[in-house]
């Protein structure tokens, strides 16, 4: 049994997610990953599951984030700004099977196949610009191509949706005599969602309402595609139960460059782009992880928990 969530933003603290773009010339993102499912390993090359996820990325330019600051806090200088966003974001279930290759007493190889049913989705793209007048009134207009389950910026008439999909998490371990090892992966690699039927907003979105500008709606197909993470993780062991790591992750535009020491499953590390401390403790029954670039973990730019426990039951 597992569960893991990941949320990072340079711009937004986790407590404010939706509000209070804070240091909005700080960073151009908010990207979100939760899993939590059951494993069950068959024998020593094959494993099933069932699993919950939960995707959302984020993206916009860093005036549409000051514009959005100035919408909560004021403050911000008359003018006009080029107003981006884009969303991608899915939540459903997961069935998988996971298959091992032993590719000789050094290495090893596996592939594990996720089948999707989605049933939650945004997935668009927003561009417009947004006006601050000399007296601090401001107004904004968008073009928008928006795709959803449920519509969260216009009143419309929200028709089921359906579809499925896949996605393949690979890796790939190596060690080197007794004291490296090398692993690679790379997780929702060709990743997509085939939307049979998917809700979709096409015009023009502004505050105030204006006459000209209007949304058409419809149900059509979709394919969504959700970016690969990266990460390779390089560890040295020592003597007296010791060993230094360093490991490095891409994950669409966040990136994370880790290092730090393992002391007989006690594990401390700092990630030296997001400044976000480390903690993790592992044995043969239980991985915990806590990460945070704060000690007040509700003011967190960087939070990331997981929880592993393995139970053998046979």
């Amino acid at each position: 049994m597992y569960a893991s969530a990941q949320a990072t933003s340079p711009a937004i603290a986790i407590e404010k997610f939706d509000s209070n773009w804070a240091t909005a010339s700080a960073g151009n993102y908010a990207q979100v990953k939760a899993r939590a499912g059951l494993e069950v390993k068959l024998n020593q090359t094959w494993s099933v599951g069932l699993e919950q996820r939960l995707d959302y990325v984020l993206h916009f330019s860093e005036p549409t984030a000051q514009f959005y600051k100035k919408l909560e806090n004021q403050g911000l200088a008359p003018g006009d700004y080029p107003l981006q966003l884009s969303v991608n974001a899915v939540m459903g279930t997961s069935f998988f099977a996971q298959y091992f290759i032993p590719l000789s007493n050094r290495g090893s190889f596996s592939i594990k196949t996720h089948v999707l049913q989605p049933n939650r989705v945004q997935d668009g793209q927003l561009t417009g610009v947004g006006h601050v007048a000399a007296d601090g009134s401001s107004d904004y207009r968008y073009e928008l191509d928006y795709n959803y389950d449920q519509n969260q910026l216009v009143n419309g008439n929200d028709y089921p949706v359906s579809g499925w999909g896949h996605s393949f998490d690979v890796q790939y371990k190596y060690r080197a005599g007794q004291s490296w090892s090398f692993t690679a992966t790379w997780l929702d690699v060709l990743h997509r969602i085939y939307w049979s039927a998917i809700n979709r907003d096409v015009g023009c979105l502004s505050r105030p309402n204006q006459a000209d500008c209007f949304v058409t709606s419809k149900q059509k197909n979709q394919v969504q595609k959700l970016p690969v993470t990266s990460e390779v993780l390089i560890e040295k062991s020592l003597e007296a139960g010791l060993g230094l790591y360093l490991r490095a992750s891409q994950w669409s535009r966040h990136d994370s460059l880790q290092t730090g020491v393992n002391a007989q499953g006690l594990i401390l590390g700092v990630d030296l782009l997001t400044d976000a401390i480390h903690l993790a403790y592992e044995s043969d029954m239980v991985r915990l992880k806590l990460a945070s670039d704060q000690l007040a973990l509700s003011k967190s730019k960087y939070l990331q928990v997981s929880l592993d426990v393995y139970w053998p039951i046979l």
